[in-house]
């Protein structure tokens, strides 16, 4: 009886921790003409969890040298806050001069939201949200989103995906979450861009609480998209993570072709990264 309450308990105060969903799902974007760019300068992405960060210190970050001549810029964990209006996606786009959509993942208690965005020099239309497989991870469990759109280019458009992946799963978890943005980009007809936090740590978990060193997070979700015709452009990146050198984010194409990758560590905006692959 008493392993029982117990368990109850527990189990009562984990559901407590767990985020609501939004009141509000719709995706909200604004397109700007597009930017001019010089002959020559290709394409350059960046992916970047801000860890909730306000827009100003996001916006501040994205205007470093290596981050200022991004075309794509893809966030994750950044927020809608009621009382700001504007949501940060929607700040950081007017204070770069960019194009944005915002997808709300799970709601705030505080109101507002916490989801996904894409930033792009040229106007996105076509957008798509994807709800993920939700898994039980006992507490902080949401609903998790991915972004799609097509980046209307000059020279062609792209196929374009923001993706926020839970942290506390296991391999075979992590590929089942994965799947419907693998799915929905191969349907694309268009050169594609998948960039996010796929949150591939070298543990494994137990009972979605307990970390185990297994290796095996990254290289078990790489061989399900070389499987599905992507390439890998940023596997040698080296870690994401500001804390543990662990490589947490990715960038995922098909029909573009790399030219360099790198992670801008002089940022210190958020416990991630930036990531940046040039095409």
């Amino acid at each position: 009886m008493r392993i029982s309450l117990v368990i109850l308990l527990a189990m009562t105060g984990c559901a407590a921790l767990n985020r609501p969903d939004p009141r509000d799902t719709a995706v909200r974007h604004w397109n700007r003409a597009a930017t001019a760019r010089e002959p020559g300068h290709g394409i350059l992405v960046v992916t970047y969890n801000v860890h909730m960060e306000s827009a100003a210190r996001i916006a501040r970050a994205l205007e470093r040298p290596d981050l200022r001549r991004a075309d794509l810029v893809f966030l994750q964990e950044i927020e809608s806050h009621d009382r700001e209006g504007l949501s940060r996606a929607g700040q950081i786009a007017a204070r770069l001069g960019m194009s944005y959509a915002y997808a709300p993942g799970y709601g705030l208690r505080s109101g507002g939201s916490h989801g996904v965005a894409i930033l792009s020099r040229w106007p996105l239309e076509d957008l798509e949200l994807i709800e993920l497989p939700r898994e039980p991870v006992l507490f902080n469990s949401a609903r998790r989103v991915a972004l799609g759109a097509t980046a209307e280019r000059p020279q062609g458009p792209l196929r374009v995906y923001s993706v926020h992946l839970d942290n506390r799963i296991n391999p075979g978890a992590r590929r089942r979450q994965l799947a419907p943005v693998l799915a929905a980009a191969s349907s694309a007809e268009l050169p594609v861009v998948i960039a996010g936090d796929m949150n591939t740590s070298p543990f494994c978990w137990l009972g979605h609480v307990l970390p185990v060193p297994c290796g095996r997070q990254d290289d078990r979700l790489e061989a399900l998209v070389r499987s599905r015709g992507f390439d890998l452009p940023a596997r040698g990146s080296g870690r994401t993570s500001q804390w543990l050198n662990m490589r947490l984010d990715a960038v995922y194409t098909r029909g573009l072709a790399a030219r360099a990758v790198g992670v801008e560590r002089s940022v210190r905006v958020s416990d991630h990264l930036p990531l940046w692959v040039s095409f």
